[in-house]
């Protein structure tokens, strides 16, 4: 068999984010706003973390813009460590949100 697609990666991950919201939202052991929203952040870190039946671990690290660090170095700021795209062969990330809302 072939490995998957990253849209297909891509995809498994917002039907997953999907699924777990309609679970939340039937879900009575949940009463406050509060309670769902918390349930679906951890949810979401839960996929992330790959400890799901559904889903393999992400790898999440951040990705700053190319001119944070020269900014953050004038300022006397801490900066965030650069990674090289070039080594993560499925990263699904940058249009998720979009992804989200056009499944709504």
């Amino acid at each position: 068999m072939e490995e998957y697609t990253v849209e297909e990666v891509r995809q498994q991950f917002i039907d997953y984010i999907k699924a777990m919201i309609s679970y939340i939202i039937r879900d009575e052991r949940q009463p406050t706003i509060e309670d769902k929203l918390n349930l679906l952040a951890f949810t979401i870190l839960v996929g992330i973390d790959g400890e799901c039946a559904d889903l393999p671990a992400f790898v999440l690290a951040p990705s700053p813009h190319p001119d944070d660090k020269k900014e953050n170095i004038s300022n006397g700021e801490k900066y965030y460590a650069e990674i090289d795209p070039n080594h993560i062969k499925c990263d699904i990330a940058g249009d998720l949100h979009n992804r989200l809302n056009k499944r709504r």
